[in-house]
């Protein structure tokens, strides 16, 4: 199998549409962006277009939910994870995902230079590791599910 790289990632989602919300907003509207996109995290951004970190479904569970804050009255800048972890689009997916794994992260941001491409998610490279293992994949799924009956 040839190495795949997250810009084939990026190439094969369903939209290359950049989704992200104003730094400016509070959790209830990150919220209702990620349910009517169907995404588990957005990019926060500045006015200036720059960005400020990631809202995630985790920082919702966790830093909203847990700690009994208010979606509504929480501002989004209070509750992101600000240390945004990136890669460039030339990064291979298998190095994507260890990194993922090593730094205990389901999203990176890709960049490249001043351009920003997205995040890429965790599922987002599994799906393309799937795609492209030539059908090895399907094949071990097919031994370990047995005999049909």
């Amino acid at each position: 199998m040839a190495e795949q790289s997250i810009a084939d990632v990026v190439a094969h989602r369903r939209s290359d549409e950049l989704i992200s919300v104003p730094a400016s907003a509070n959790v209830s509207e990150a919220v209702a962006v990620m349910a009517e996109r169907e995404v588990g995290a957005v990019l926060v951004m500045t006015e200036d277009r720059l960005v400020a970190g990631i809202f995630s479904e985790r920082d919702l569970l966790v830093r909203v939910v847990r700690e009994g804050l208010d979606p509504a009255l929480t501002p989004l800048s209070m509750v992101m994870t600000r240390d945004v972890r990136f890669v460039s689009p030339g990064t291979t997916t298998e190095a994507a995902l260890s990194l993922m794994h090593l730094l205990g992260f389901r999203h990176l941001l890709v960049i490249d230079g001043a351009r920003v491409y997205g995040l890429v998610s965790m599922r987002d490279l599994v799906v393309q590791i799937v795609r492209c293992g030539e059908g090895r994949f399907e094949a071990a799924v097919r031994a370990a599910a047995g005999p049909a009956q």
